[in-house]
């Protein structure tokens, strides 16, 4: 491979394709059910009247009503959450190439895009490679020369969720890493 061109990990249109689907899923089912609780509103404030002019108990409307709207809130949260995941997988691509590896979300501002992981590091840099709960991770520190010098900055901490070829790419980082490490799960 040649410093001239860098081999690009991005994800596939299938993986793309099905966030898109996700965030256009969660799009539809949380505006019906907003318009499902805008349109019942009146029917719950009439069964509530109702039942308070007869003296019988209100707990039973006001649950139902409470859960509607809990419902909806819900709906606007996953749709934050995959329109969020949508850009990050729309907007990730991972560099590899002879100096080390660039994660760059191109989709989300820059402070929130290293906050997300996006970075750059060197290969003897990378301590660690691991697979999160969402996220792949790659940790640095395994560098003994700058472990010995004191830096004020923490050292980076790459993550990406998915890239189409993701064996290729793991399999490259083991390859290139010399000061990988691996720790016992207990």
């Amino acid at each position: 491979m040649s410093a001239l061109t860098p081999l690009v990990f991005r994800p596939s249109l299938l993986q793309r394709a099905t966030a898109l689907l996700l965030f256009a899923g969660s799009w539809l089912v949380g505006v019906r059910g907003l318009m499902h609780l805008l349109q019942s509103m009146p029917r719950f404030v009439a069964l509530i009247r109702m039942a308070g002019a007869n003296g019988e108990p209100t707990w039973a409307f006001w649950i139902g009503f409470g859960s509607s709207l809990l419902a909806c809130v819900a709906g606007g949260l996953f749709l934050v959450l995959s329109l969020f995941f949508l850009l990050l997988i729309e907007g990730t691509h991972v560099l590899v190439d002879e100096v080390g590896l660039a994660v760059e979300l191109g989709s989300l501002p820059g402070p929130l895009a290293r906050r997300m992981g996006a970075g750059r590091l060197d290969w003897k840099q990378i301590a660690s490679l691991e697979k999160g709960r969402f996220f792949f991770v790659l940790r640095g520190g395994g560098d003994p020369e700058r472990k010995d010098k004191e830096s004020p900055l923490p050292e980076p901490v790459l993550r990406f969720l998915v890239v189409d070829q993701i064996e290729r790419l793991v399999l490259t980082i083991l390859d290139r890493s010399p000061n990988l490490q691996f720790k016992d799960r207990d």
